[in-house]
Parts: C-alpha cells; structure tokens; sequence
C-alpha cells in the first residue's frame, strides 16, 4: 500500500537563493523575477550567478517579471528582467552579462537575449553629438524630428549648424551624408525654422528658410551649405518669390541675375522670373525681333520710352529707344537695331513724332518718298544704276546686273576699273572679266553638323541667293581626338567635290550649304575662301578683242558675242600670261562645267603639223611635241581644273580661222578642239564627261585639225564643219564622236578613229583549232561537232569543232601530236603531220567503220588557218559582246594583221572553257594566216566616229593653198582618205561626197551618178522585207521575191518564192516530188557534152542521148547505170569493192585477188581471164575471212579463159558462183 510522509505536504519558503547553501526538497527560493521549488536535496553553486548550474534541482514554481530600469552595459540580467532601452521595454530570454558597449546592444545583445515587451517614444530633444540614440528615441534637428529607427552612436567631432564648428565631414553616415542619417533615422514630424538672411557660410538644414534677394527659399537638400538658393535647384525650393533689389537700372550683359530682379532695356522693363539668369541672356534675345514679351528667363514688366537723342548710325537702339532723324522723332520696334536710317524700314522703325517734311530733302538729287513709317528721302544714285521697287516694297538703286549675273564687256569703250555692269561701264576684256565676275571671299567661320551634313558658313558681304552655287577650298579643320590626322585636315579635299548648293542665306554674312555627312565630328580653326559661282553671262560688244590668253571661263561661265559674226576674238601680240608660249601659239579658250560659248568669231592661232611618213601617230603631232615658240595654238579645251560633272561646255554658233605660219617653222594653222579626257582622269572629285558639245561650229584650219578627241573623250557635234584641215575629225585613245549633219572639206584626212582607251583592260584570247575549205559534194554519212578525224593521205587526226561543210568549209583542233607549228600561228609542239590538200578525211572511226567523209579542197591553202567571218575562239575570261573590237597581237611570232574585226555574234560561249563561236566584221583574208593558239584582244572602248547625214567635199587636196579654191584639181581628191580606222579604231558613217557617192559604212554604197550599187557584207539581213528586186542580170529585168518558203513539196510552183535550205532538201530527200508531177528529169546530152574540170564530180548523174539511158561517173569514167567498175589486175595486192569486174592477167605468173572484206547481203564481183592463162598460171581468189561456196578456204582457178560472178549472202554461207 501507498506510504505517504505527512511532514512534505507543505513547501519551505528559503527567501533568495544564495550560493554554496544546502537546498533539501520542497525548499522554496526566488530567483530573479520567478519563484522555484527543490525537487533533490544538493548543496547550491558556488558562483552568484551559478543558478543555471543548478536547474536540476528546481522546478518552477511561480513565474514572475523584475523592472530592472535603464538598460546598462557590462550588467549580469536573468530571465524575465524588464529594461528600457531607447524608447521600447524589451524582456530578458536567457540569463547573461551585457556588453561593455552601448551602441553594440542593438547588434550583440538584443537578438540573443531579449524580446521586445511594449514599444514606446522617448523624447530626447536636440540631436546631440556624442550620444547615443536607441530605437525610438526622438530627436529634434533644424525644424525637423525624427525617430530612431536603428540605434546610433553620433560621433563626438561633427560639423552640424549649432552643434560644432569642426569642419570634420564624416563618412559612412547615410547614403546623402545628412545627419541624422538616413539609414538610422526616420521622419517623425516636419516643421520650418526661419533663419532669416542668407548667409554662404552657414550649414543649414532640411526646413531651414532663407531670404535671398527679394525671395524666401526653404531648404529641400541634404547639405546646402555655401550653396546660393538661386543657383542650387537640388538645394533650395522657392517659397514665396519677390521684387529683388540688388538690380542695376539697365540690363548688363556681363552680369548675372537672380530671380525677382528688375532691368530695363531700350524703353521695357523686365523681372527675372527664373532662379538664375546666367551671362549674355537679353530679355529679348541675340537676334533682331520684333518680339519684346521676353525671353531668357525674363518677362516684360512693363512698355515705355527711353530717349536716346539724335539718331547714329554707330548707335545700338533697342525696342521703345527713340531717336530724332530729319527733324522727326522715330521709335524702334526691332531689337538689335544698328545701322538702319529711321524711315528706310518698317520693320525696324515707326514715326513717333513727324516734322517737316521739307526738311528731310538735303542733298542734291534727293527724292522725297514715304516707307512704312512717314516721309523720307531717297538719295540720288550711282551713275549707271536705275530705280526699282524693292523686295520690301521699298525704291532703290540697283546695277542692271547685279542680281542677274549679266555684265557687259566692250573691245573699244570697256575698262577693267569699270564695274561691268551696264554697257556704259563695261570692262575692257574678256580674260579680265572672266576672273571678275566671280565673287571671291574670306571664310571666317565654319559651323558643320557632322549627322546632317549641314554647314553654315561665315564670309563677309558673300552677296549669294538661296539655290546658287557655291565653289569651296582650302578650309582648315581639326578633328575628334582619336580621329586626329585621319587623310586631310583641309576641306574639301576633291572627295566631296568642290561645289555646293546653297540652301539658304541666313544675312549677307552667313548662308547655308550641305557639304555632306561624316561619322566624324570636325571644327573649323581657320581659313578658305567661297566662291559664288552660279550662273553669270558675259555680253561682247561688237568688234575686234585683242586678248593675252590663255582665257580660263569657270564653271557656270558663258560669253555671247554681240551679233552672229559681230564679235571677234584674236590673241594679242607677244607672249603669253604663261610665259614661254606666244598668244598665238596658246591656247585661247579653257571652258568648264557648264560653259556656254556663243556667236564669236576666232582668229590668229597657227602651229599646227605632223609626220606625213606616220600621220596617225598623235603622239608626234605638234600639240605634244611642240614648246615655247613652236607649241601649236588651240581654240578650245577643257579646263583641267574643273571636271565636267553637271553639263557638258557648249559651244554654238561660232567660227575659227587659222592659216599656215609665216615663221620659217613651216607649221600650219591651229587645232579648233582637242578634247583631253586624261586631263580630267584622277581628279577626287572623279573624271565626269570628259565632253564638249558643238552646234554649228565652222572650223577652217589650213593645214590645221578641226576636232580631236584623246583618252575616253566625248562630244556631240551637230551641224559643224571642217575646211582645209589636215584632219578634219579625229577620234583617239578610246574617245567617241558622234556627229549629225556635219562636214569635211577640202584637206588632208576627213575622219579618224585611232587606238582604243588606255584605261581599259584588254581581254585576251586565242584561236581554237584551224580551218579547211572542202570539195563540194564530196562529203558522206554523218560529220558533226566533236567528231574525231583522220585523214586517208596524211594520217593526221583531229576534231571537229564547227560543221560549216554546207559552206564548203570545216573547222577542226589537230590531236596532240598533230599539226605543222608553222613559227608564225604559235601552235608550238604540236607535232608535224598535218592535213593536206585533196585528201579524203573520214570522221569517227577508220577504215569501213567510219560513219562519214569529206574531202580537202585542193587548193595550196586549203588547211592554212581560220579567216572569212567565223572564228572558234578559247581562253576568254569574260562574255564577249557584240560590238567588241578584236585585233590579233603580234607578240613574239612576227605575225601582222592590223586590221580590226567587229563581233557581231555571240554563240557557244561556255564560262567553264573560255570557248565560244565569234561572228566577225570585215570578214577575214586566207593573209596572213590566222592559225591555232594565235592570240588576240578584245576591247569594248575603242576609239569610235559616228557621222549620220555627213558631207565629204574634195578630202585629199589639201590645205588652203594645195587647194587652190576655186580651181580645185579634183583629181587629186582621194575617198581612201575620207575615212580611216587605226589599231581598233572604228568610224560609222552615212556619207556622201562630190561625187554622188552615198556610202553606209564599209559595206554598201551607191553611186548616183550611175545608179549602180555596192553590197559587201558577211551577213545580209532581210527581215521585214515585203519583196526583193536584185535588178538586171544579163539585160534581163529581174524577179520580185516576196517569200522565202519553207513548203518541201514547193506546191506554189511561184517565180516570187524562193525555197529554204530545208524545203529543197526535203523536195530532194524526203520523198516529197510525189505531189508534183511526179518526174524528175536530170541533165540530158550526148556524150560530147559530158562535164569536164570543176564541174565532173564523183556520182554524177545524166541522161545519155547517144545511147538513150542513165550515165554515171564512178570517179574515173561514166558508165551506164547498174553497170560494173572495171579493174585491171596483173598482180597481187588488189582488194575487190561491191560492184567491180576484175579483168585479170595471170601471164606474167600467178597472183592473189582479194574479195570485199565487209560485203553485205547483195554484194556481188565479176572475175575475167582475159589472157587465157589461167590453166598455165593459176589465180587464187581469196576469201577475206568469208566462205566460198560454203568452205572457208580460197578458191583457185585453173580454167583457161574462165569467166564467173560470185554473189555474197551472208557470213555462215559466204559467197556463191552464180555464172560461169
């Protein structure tokens, strides 16, 4: 049974537990807070605080909580002790010591050890150095507060407005470095705190209000000590604004403004209305306005007047500035108002106050008028201007052609100090008024937007209009850092070019122009000039002008003579501006871009000559050789500073003279054009046009050149002539002349085209294969393209590379190993079996497997190289093209043909190969032979002359003199030199000359005079034709063909149709006479008439008279038809063919004939003793592989005077005796 111990029923109160104290059961202690009762008997820890150590023996009895106060460093506390740190209570978790350090409460103690128990404020007051603030305490600084929200040690030494002087700034305090910091504190309430004026040096704080000049501000930034409220926007916030009082009266422009300020400009007043108004901002801006609301961050406070006297014309005026002119009182409207006579402009001046309108008239001349403003004056003009209304709708003076860009320029009344611009002022000379009339000026300034390409520019009184053009040089410019020294730093460097539009003009100093964008920003430093080259016109006088030459006309430049043939141009005496070179050796004319020459007349240049031994030769032409005093005179070339990049210069309704020297030199008159595209050739700006154009433009040069054309030139020539020139056109270096209703006469040579463009690259080739002319009808089974060939004489092998024996022709590649090199066609190696004339050639195979044969024609040159119009071609690396110009080089192998072939077609071109058939003109002679591998060019920028509807009068009797106009020698005109084509070159022409003789070109010509025609051409084209009359043959009138037919069974039975190739075969070999009348009659004749020569040819078929039947000729002799070839046999060696009779002699001792070796079913041979021989000397016929009589052995004849047929069928049974 249970025992139960009456005497621990009740508990033993023991008051605090105390160390190394004996504790028996039920013993009762307090602890801290909380009460605990024994549950062993034991004897407590020795330590104070060695309770815990002990918690085996105690159980808690009554839990209870301890105010222990203020929280404080290095002090033990046991759970459930209350502290109050900053403005919270937190409760003890866990028995410990506190740390030695106060701030670090927050991040060692309070996690471990205690829990928040109520959360509360706690008032601190002033935000105090040297102190440390808990969570929640409230601190007060400026005319903030705010609560701690992470507990904070302030440092001892820290700049704060009222708190220390030190200028020690702290780090680490918050992410704006303001106390408190915002990591740690947090706002609690917001109040302001006036601190009256602002002082730079005070440290003011969040809420902090200020006055500054007029205005308060209130301090919105983290630290806006020494920062002005007007400057400091991240600072300060405006509060209340005000009228500022620190001010002058009159706006200074080198002074800066706070806002509330109040100056006046002009006749205005205007208040800064922005915190801050920096240098050079005016109330009304920079730029003249009419506009006086204000600007800049300044509004107008109010309109008034501001006297300023007598009106100067130094004076600045402003808006509401009034001044007296002329005894009036005017007031300006415009800011910026400088230099601008009240009266003369509306926009700038209103009449405040008119007086006397008599007054304004002071000078002689002077002309009373009303602008916009009241009664005025207009002064007299210039001598030479006249009165116009202005664009303002105002009177003014103005030169005829100052805005039309027309001066005048006089031979006899003119000077070069004279202005140019009305007739009575005009200059003296065109070579002065070709410099003058160009405004040059001096770039001061060079803003460019490298994005927009947009530049404005700064020339002074540059006098351009919107549209014009401009010219611009020498421009110097620094460039972005890392792009330093990139190519130039002078711009334009040609790239660009050199000419620009204007867009815009912004004052008579600045205007706008785009130059072109860059990925590179650039600043101008200094220097360049502008150019105003827009269109000007120079107006000639009447009579004679004596001009030191040479005369450059810039771009847009255009001279008129004053009537056709009323203006004549000469070179002055003596030298030349150049130096060396008399005036009447110089050139006269360099024109430009867009040049413009018209209704002149020329004379007094000479110079002229060259090689009559080797007159195509320019390069020895006196324009290249000649120096100094022998150089030769020009009327016109390019400007070699100015390629043609817009319009072509244009010369119209002009002539030039020049005769032969009077020197001794022997030279003769002048060049009229030498067109030199090389000159031209590099430029950066690029090459352009390299062309001129003509209109009826008279050249008469005795012993001189009309038109000359070099180095890819180009030119229109419409309606012009040449007369005594020693080359009336000439065409050069790859240049191009296309001339309409032009004219040569007299002289040397009419049109030259020479050589082809130096910068073309030339593309190479060579000849594929040879050539040989076949027999005619003697051609069999099947040849064809790639056809391997053998000839039966020679044994030279080869292949076909172009049938063309429907033309008697073939071309052919010889077999490695085959070929004469013959040193001249560079075939080398090839071997030294070739081809030869007569010959029978079989195609595929040899012997009685060949599938077809031809025969060589047996002419000396039969096999000699390609001519006539076809070429088979090799080694091309590009397309070849119609019109390409084909020459044969004659590097290394002696070889020489200067003539120059045209390709009309292009066929079989193959990328892979370079091969390709070329069709050609002229066609080719047999001379000099053109073999395999020869090389050759081709260039498509050959020289070229094209002359439609073009005149040749006498070409060949020479110049002036030779002449001897108008008893010209007609006899010694020569057409050979009317036209000539060198090394390429190409003249095209329609043309007829004094003797009627229409020609088109190379190929066809008419004589008018005899009616007879000339038709010359590889390749006749007759498309779109309705009928053809080939005229008169034999006094007969010819027939009108209107068709080519193709019908085969030629049912029209028609004298206007002519058949196709393919419909008379067809009517020939494809059975279609059965329609017709079903006969077909071959030639019939006696035997006196047999064909001999040419005209007998193998397998010829007749009708023989004599004999009434059919004849054919075997190729020896004509035999009726079915009958047998008759052989004559005495020996062995003889192989039998089908259908041949044997007449066989065996007296001079026995022998062998051999039969057919591939007989067919059918074939069949005859066998003669014709001695009576055979018994004595026996012959044997041998069987070629194929039985006799069944037996596969030879068959010997003993019979004396035997006669037999021997008949094949096949191979097994062989041949069979079938008479005897």
């Amino acid at each position: 049974m249970a025992e139960f111990r009456l005497g621990r029923l009740k508990f033993n109160w023991r008051g605090a537990w105390a160390p190394s104290t004996a504790f028996i059961i039920d013993d009762i202690v307090r602890y801290g807070a909380s009460s605990y009762v024994c549950t062993g008997n034991h004897t407590s820890d020795a330590s104070s605080t060695g309770f815990p150590n002990d918690s085996i023996y105690w159980d808690l009895h009554t839990e209870g909580q301890n105010y222990a106060g203020e929280w404080a460093v290095s002090t033990g506390y046991v759970v459930n002790d209350i502290v109050k740190e900053g403005g919270n209570q937190y409760i003890c978790t866990a028995q410990h010591t506190s740390t030695g350090v106060q701030s670090n409460w927050y991040s060692n103690d309070f996690p471990l050890y205690w829990d928040l128990y109520a959360e509360g404020l706690n008032f601190r007051g002033a935000f105090t150095t040297d102190t440390y603030y808990g969570i929640n305490d409230i601190v007060k600084y400026g005319g903030q507060e705010y609560r701690t929200t992470v507990p904070y040690q302030v440092p001892a030494d820290l700049t704060m407005q009222g708190i220390s002087t030190s200028v020690h700034d702290p780090t680490g305090l918050g992410s704006d470095a303001f106390y408190p910091p915002a990591s740690n504190f947090a706002d609690f309430s917001k109040a302001f705190t006036n601190e009256g004026l602002y002082d730079a040096s005070t440290r003011y704080e969040r809420g902090d209000i200020v006055e500054f000049i007029g205005a308060s501000y209130v301090a919105i930034g983290t630290n806006p000590r020494g920062a002005q409220p007007n400057e400091n926007t991240d600072q300060w916030s405006i509060l209340v604004g005000g009228i500022g009082t620190g001010a002058g009266s009159t706006y200074d422009p080198a002074q800066v403004y706070a806002r509330g300020e109040i100056v006046t400009l002009g006749g205005n007043s205007y208040i800064a209305d922005q915190v801050k108004i920096l240098e050079n901002n005016r109330p009304v801006g920079t730029a003249i306005t009419t506009v006086d609301t204000g600007t800049n961050g300044w509004s107008l406070l109010s309109r008034g007047f501001n006297w300023r006297s007598t009106w100067s014309n130094s004076g600045v005026y402003e808006i509401g500035d009034v001044a007296e002119y002329s005894s009036s009182a005017y007031i300006s409207i415009a800011s910026s108002n400088i230099n601008v006579q009240p009266g003369t402009a509306a926009t700038m001046w209103a009449a405040f106050a008119i007086g006397d309108s008599a007054a304004l008239l002071t000078t002689k001349g002077d002309l009373l008028t009303r602008d916009g403003t009241g009664p005025t004056r207009q002064g007299i003009g210039t001598q030479g201007t006249y009165l116009r209304v202005s664009s303002n709708d105002e009177i003014e003076w103005q030169y005829p052609g100052l805005r039309t860009k027309v001066y005048f320029v006089d031979a006899q009344q003119g000077n070069n100090d004279n202005s140019g611009l009305t007739p009575d002022d005009a200059w003296g000379s065109i070579a002065y008024a070709s410099t003058a009339g160009q405004i040059r000026r001096d770039i001061t300034n060079f803003v460019y937007d490298e994005s927009s390409g947009v530049a404005t520019v700064t020339a002074a009184s540059h006098g351009l209009f919107p549209q014009g053009q401009v010219k611009l040089q020498g421009i110097g410019f620094t460039c972005a850092q890392q792009h330093a020294g990139v190519t130039t730093t002078i711009f334009p460097d040609g790239t660009q070019g050199f000419f620009f539009k204007v867009d815009s003009v912004v004052d008579s100093d600045n205007f706008v122009t785009n130059v072109g964008i860059s990925t590179i920003a650039h600043t101008y430093v200094s220097g360049g000039e502008v150019t105003d080259v827009s269109p000007i016109i120079l107006k000639l006088s009447a009579g004679v002008f004596r001009e030191e030459l040479p005369i450059v006309l810039p771009k847009n430049f255009s001279i008129a003579g004053d009537v056709l043939r009323g203006t004549t141009v000469e070179p002055a005496s003596g030298i030349s501006t150049e130096g060396a070179i008399p005036n009447n050796r110089q050139t006269m004319f360099f024109v430009s871009d867009s040049t413009t020459v018209q209704a002149i007349t020329m004379k007094g240049l000479q110079g002229f000559d060259y090689d009559v031994n080797d007159p195509f030769n320019t390069d020895k032409w006196q324009t290249k050789t000649g120096v100094g005093t022998t150089a030769c005179g020009v009327y016109f070339r390019l400007n070699p500073d100015t390629p043609i990049l817009e319009r072509s210069p244009y010369i119209k309704d002009c002539t030039a003279f020049s005769d032969v020297t009077t020197d001794g030199t022997g030279h003769g008159g002048a060049v009229g054009i030498w067109i030199e595209g090389g000159k031209h050739e590099g430029k950066p700006e690029g090459s352009g046009a390299k062309s001129m154009v003509f209109d009826a433009f008279t050249n008469i040069h005795s012993g001189g050149v009309g038109f000359w054309l070099e180095d890819d030139a180009l030119s229109e020539i419409v309606s012009s002539f040449t007369y005594y020139c020693a080359f009336g056109y000439v065409s050069d270096d790859g240049s191009e002349i296309r001339s309409l209703s032009g004219n040569n006469s007299y002289g040397t040579y009419g049109a030259l085209a020479i050589g082809f463009s130096t910068l073309e690259t030339a593309r190479n080739g060579r000849l594929f294969g040879d050539k040989m002319a076949t027999v005619v009808g003697q051609t069999a089974g099947t040849v064809s393209v790639g056809a391997t060939m053998r000839g039966t004489v020679s044994g030279a092998r080869g292949t076909v590379t172009n049938d063309q024996l429907s033309a008697d022709a073939l071309y052919f590649k010889y077999d490695s190993g085959f070929g004469n090199p013959d040193g001249a066609n560079g075939a080398v190696g090839v071997g030294t079996t070739v081809f030869v004339p007569g010959e029978y050639v079989e195609t595929d195979s040899v012997g009685a497997g060949a599938t077809g044969r031809f025969q060589i024609a047996s002419a000396a040159n039969a096999v000699k190289g390609q001519r006539d119009a076809l070429f088979e071609v090799t080694g091309l690396s590009t397309t070849p093209l119609v019109g390409d110009a084909l020459g044969f080089t004659t590097t290394g192998i002696g070889y020489s043909d200067s003539t120059t072939y045209i390709v009309r077609t292009v066929t079989n071109y193959d990328v892979a190969s370079g091969r390709a058939t070329l069709a050609v003109a002229p066609s080719k002679g047999a001379s000099p032979a053109s073999l395999d591998d020869q090389e050759f060019t081709m260039r498509t920028n050959f020289s070229k002359v094209r002359l439609t509807g073009h005149d040749f009068l006498l070409i060949g009797t020479g110049n002036t003199a030779q002449t001897n106009y108008p008893d010209v020698d007609e006899n010694t005109a020569s057409q050979g030199n009317e036209i000539n084509a060198e090394n390429t070159g190409k003249v095209f022409f329609v043309s007829t000359d004094q003797g009627g003789n229409f020609r088109v070109g190379e190929f066809f010509s008419v004589n008018q005079l005899t009616g007879s025609a000339t038709l010359d051409a590889s390749a006749f084209n007759l498309s779109g034709l309705t009928e053809l009359r080939l005229g008169a043959i034999g006094g007969q009138v010819g027939e009108a063909i209107s068709e080519f037919s193709s019908d085969e069974n030629m049912s029209g039975d028609s004298n206007t149709a002519a058949p196709t190739e393919k419909a008379v075969r067809g009517f020939l070999t494809r059975g279609k006479m059965d329609s017709t009348s079903g006969i077909l009659v071959p030639p019939r004749g006696a035997q006196s008439g047999r064909p001999t020569g040419g005209d007998l040819l193998t397998g010829g078929l007749r009708f023989d008279t004599d004999v009434n039947g059919f004849e054919f000729y075997n190729g020896s002799a004509w035999l009726p038809l079915g009958a047998y070839a008759n052989v004559d046999v005495s020996a062995d060696g003889t192989t039998l063919a089908n259908r041949q009779q044997a007449f066989c002699n065996t007296s001079g001792g026995a022998f062998t004939i051999t039969l057919p070796g591939s007989p067919t079913k059918g074939d069949s041979v005859r066998i003669f003793d014709v001695a009576k021989t055979f018994d004595s000397n026996n012959l044997t016929v041998g069987r070629n592989s194929n039985p006799i009589m069944g037996d596969v052995a030879d068959l010997v004849v003993s019979t004396e005077g035997a006669a037999f047929e021997l008949v094949f069928y096949d191979g097994t049974q062989g041949w069979r005796i079938i008479t005897i």
